[in-house]
């Protein structure tokens, strides 16, 4: 049993750990933990704000699931890396629930062969238009999403200099680029350059992008979580740049 009084194994879905570590962390209802992640993904605007809080809603009731960025960044904010027993059953039932999820999406696919309205050349041409902007709009949700499309934006991993928070923040820092302006690095590479802090810990953001002068702009970047976990103030240096941190 973990210190919380909890066996995280008796949990069967994922998004039932989500929501009893939600009540646990004082999330009762999903606007505050919509702000932090809104923080940690270094989006405070109005409208990200509200997709949080739709998405939270479903994520808690099960009806969807977050994508991996947004998973990474959830387990940041909720501080799941700090037991390791909870994280391992958070990523695995995560991980279930994901394959459970392509399973059933495969098989509500409807029987075309159960209905065949009469066609003629005009609902042909209409049909086939459907699926041509049906196809279109996959390509490029898909597109979005590959880090290696020149047009992939993620998590938005830009240099903040001075980083403000209170315990139990997380929020996005710093990116590392990939050599060359090439692809992002994996964690395991980022993370040979990441120093030990004395207000909190550095984790995995995801991939994402950050501006880069020497690469003429936007450049895939492994994103990098700072989780405020004691109050201090202290001067640290991540990829060569000063990063002054004050945690109230």
């Amino acid at each position: 049993m973990t210190s919380s009084g909890h066996q995280w194994d008796d949990f069967d879905g994922w998004h039932e750990l989500l929501d009893s570590l939600c009540v646990e962390k004082g999330y009762i209802d999903n606007m505050r933990l919509a702000d932090a992640l809104c923080a940690a993904a270094g989006n405070r605007s109005q409208q990200a704000f509200d997709t949080a809080v739709k998405n939270l809603g479903n994520w808690r009731l099960g009806t969807h699931l977050p994508q991996r960025r947004n998973f990474i960044l959830l387990s940041g904010v909720l501080g799941v890396e700090t037991d390791e027993r909870l994280h391992r059953v958070w990523n695995t039932l995560y991980a279930k629930a994901r394959s459970r999820t392509n399973e059933q999406t495969a098989d509500t696919v409807p029987d075309v062969s159960v209905f065949r309205p009469p066609f003629n050349r005009r609902t042909k041409a209409a049909a086939a238009l459907v699926v041509l902007l049906a196809f279109a709009a996959a390509s490029f949700s898909l597109l979005m999403e590959d880090p290696s499309h020149p047009d992939f934006q993620g998590i938005d991993a830009d240099y903040v200099r001075n980083v403000t928070a209170r315990v139990g923040d997380a929020l996005i820092i710093h990116g590392a680029r990939g050599n060359e302006c090439g692809p992002a690095p994996t964690w395991e590479q980022a993370r040979e350059l990441i120093p030990e802090l004395e207000t909190g810990t550095l984790s995995d953001g995801g991939i994402g992008t950050r501006y880069s002068r020497q690469c003429g702009g936007r450049t895939p970047a492994r994103a990098i979580l700072y989780k405020a976990e004691r109050p201090g103030d202290e001067m640290i240096t991540l990829y060569g740049d000063p990063i002054h941190i004050k945690v109230q």
